[in-house]
Order: C-alpha cells, then structure tokens, then sequence
C-alpha cells in the first residue's frame, strides 16, 4: 500500500485506478472545504489573533511531508539570537502524547521533555537551541501567549503554521522543497498539496530548500511558478548540508570524512527517506540496507531487534537526528546519527529581512 501511495508524489492518480478517481473526488471536497475557511477568515468570521509585542515569524509549507522546516526554523531562531533577540520556538507537536494544552519542550536551559509525551521535531529544536525556549500547542496563539508571560520573548518562529490562518504572523515563510516541490500537482488526498498553488501568494518570501539535491534546473522552475503567482515575491535558496556525524559514543565526525567507504544500514521514519539515502552515497557510504518507516514512526524495541535479525552481527547503523528521538533509550547507543543544517545562499538578505520582522511586535 505504502508503495502505491508513492506514485502520488509525482504521478497521476490514475495510476491508482479506481482508488485513484476517488482519491479525486476527496481532493475537489477537501478544495472546498480550504476555500469555505479561506472565506470564513476573509471576513474575519473566524478571527485572526495576535499577542500584544511580540513579532511572529511563520515556517511552513503547501505540501504533505518533508521540506526542510526543522533544520530552517533552528537556522532562523540561530540568526534572531545572534541579532540580540529574545525569540522562541511555537509548534503544534504532532504526534505527541502529551495532552497539556501548551507544553513546555525547553525553557531554553533544559530540555524537560522526552518522547513520546513531547513530539520528535519541537524536542530537535530543544536539543539544538540553547537559550532558545521551546513550546508546543496545538492552538499556536495560546502557545505565543505563554512564552511571552513566561519567558518574555520578543519574537517567535511558528513552526508549521503556514496553513494555520488563527495566528497572526509579521513574516510569512513558505518553504518549497527543490527537488520534488508540487508533487503531482494535486490536493491531498489525491496528491502532496495541502493547498492550492494560489496559497503562495499568502507568502512574504518564498524559501526554496535542498537546493543542493537539486540540478539548477529544477529551483529555477520553482522560482519561475512563484513568479508566475508573484511577481515580486522574494525568493531565496537554502541548502540542507551534512553537519557531522555523532557516534555512539557522542563523538562529533566530519561526516564525508568519517563516512567515505563504510558499508552502512540506513534507519529512518521521515518524509523523505530517498534524499536521506542520497545524501549518505554522496557522502561516499555504501548503503546496504535501508529500513524506512512511516514518518514520525515510534520505534520499539522489536523493531530494532528485528533489524538487527536482517543484518550482519555488529552493523553500522545510520539514523536522522530526528528519528534518534524516537529510537528507545535502551537502542541508542547503536546508532549513529547523520546531523544536517541549513543555510541560506543570500544570507545578507535573508537576516535583513528578518531584522525588519523580528522587530515587528505591537497591538492588534
């Protein structure tokens, strides 16, 4: 099943037959049901909240599945601080067990969540950001409330939140992946889109992620569609590099140094395992195995022992940062972790604009 569902992401649906034409018809509702909230908010039936001086700064996506937001909201929380400002990460926590209406991840000196009661992404950010507060909630604006009365931070970075029109925002990021931006071209379920190509006007600036996966060709078509949408849209280009590579031990490496001829098995429950893969063979590893789950998939302890089963004894095991998360506590310690970072080719640009929206807090 998982399988035809891949042929959705750049295939049409008929490719699913029946299956697919009815995947179809939930599109055009679910496209429906978009333009009903779209109407709602236009109206301000449904209001727009906003949370006296504090800037907001959203990172989302039109698509279902990975584009980069992790490693570019830790890259953007890494620049407002480096700026001198007092800033804090807000995210929904999908797939958390926790049910605290607003969960404190970091309180930017420790981490005081773990999996699964604190979701995999918000505790990555956590980890990484030091100094930085950390809050999940799914209403994001009581999420913006609470850091600002706890923590009273200046600026916040929604994380996921392009679609989510109940918050207001001072900049409006929207992130589309190079090298599989569109999918299909059609609205889940049918295809990746979460919403119409239209939405991207909603944007401030437009970032055009894993640029380095992608032939040169393929972000000048995604800047072209924004164009076609936008004329003047900023567009910037971020790649998604290796960072280093951490032992079980806890040793940071240099990743194509430490990696470069080694016969690994690949672990991962991500949105994008195939640029996962990639990324390790460009990395000069020899991938032998690679054990895919769904994204955001609990790994338990029969699973690895089950794929432990399917390798040689004492193999080398290679895992996202973000499924480390989730690896049990008593399996980590066989895994090395393939840590990544972004950055933004028009850096000069990219901090001025988020110098305008950092300081852009104030009253409804």
């Amino acid at each position: 099943m998982k399988k035809r569902f891949e042929k959705l992401k750049t295939g049409k649906p008929s490719a699913l037959g029946l299956m697919g034409y009815a995947l179809c018809v939930f599109s055009w509702i679910y496209l429906a049901i978009i333009k009903f909230r779209e109407w709602l908010y236009r109206l301000k039936i449904l209001p727009e909240n906003r949370i006296d001086g504090v800037a907001v700064i959203s990172i989302g996506n039109i698509t279902v599945g990975g584009t980069g937001k992790t490693p570019v909201s830790i890259m953007t929380a890494r620049m407002l601080k480096e700026a001198g400002r007092r800033v804090a990460v807000v995210s929904r926590g999908y797939g958390r067990q926790s049910d605290e209406p607003v969960q404190t991840v970091s309180d930017g000196e420790t981490v005081l969540a773990r999996f699964p009661d604190g979701a995999d992404e918000p505790l990555l950010c956590a980890q990484a950001l030091a100094g930085v507060p950390v809050i999940c909630s799914p209403r994001r604006v009581d999420g913006i409330r609470a850091v600002k009365e706890k923590f009273n931070v200046e600026t916040v970075i929604l994380d996921d939140a392009f679609s989510h029109l109940g918050a207001a925002r001072n900049l409006n990021l929207l992130l589309i992946d190079a090298v599989n931006p569109f999918g299909n071209g059609w609205l889940f379920p049918a295809g990746m889109l979460r919403e119409p190509l239209g939405a991207i006007s909603r944007a401030d600036a437009v970032l055009i992620t894993r640029a380095n996966l992608a032939a040169p060709e393929q972000a000048e078509s995604v800047r072209r569609t924004v164009r076609e949408i936008s004329r003047n849209m900023p567009v910037f280009e971020v790649d998604i590099k290796p960072e280093k590579i951490i032992t079980p031990e806890g040793e940071e490496k240099e990743a194509s140094e430490y990696l470069a001829g080694k016969k690994i098995a690949l672990v991962s429950g991500i949105a994008s395992p195939r640029q996962f893969e990639a990324l390790a063979e460009q990395l000069g590893a020899e991938v032998e195995k690679h054990f895919a789950f769904a994204d955001h998939y609990p790994f338990t302890k029969t699973d690895i022992a089950n794929i432990l089963g399917a390798l040689p004894s004492h193999p080398f095991l290679l895992t996202t940062q973000k499924d480390y998360v989730r690896i049990p506590e008593t399996k980590k310690s066989l895994f090395h972790q393939l840590a990544v970072a972004a950055s933004v080719r028009e850096q000069d640009e990219f901090r001025k604009l988020l110098s305008i929206a950092g300081k852009g807090g104030g009253g409804a």
